[in-house]
């Protein structure tokens, strides 16, 4: 992650997102210091998908 938002500032991004679902890595995310800015219900079935992005300074 931490090479993904070298490139990122780097290429003068503001920012990234990314989605994951429930029973994946949300929590990872969070501690890296993104934040959820979305979320689908049932997709999939019965389970949740979550966007979370990092703005940069």
């Amino acid at each position: 992650m931490q090479g993904a938002e070298r490139i990122a500032r780097a290429d003068n991004c503001v920012g990234i997102w990314l989605d994951t679902y429930e029973f994946q890595a949300r929590g990872f995310y969070e501690k890296l210091g993104f934040e959820l800015f979305g979320a689908l219900d049932d997709h999939p079935i019965g389970q949740k998908r979550f966007f979370l992005r990092k703005r940069f300074r």
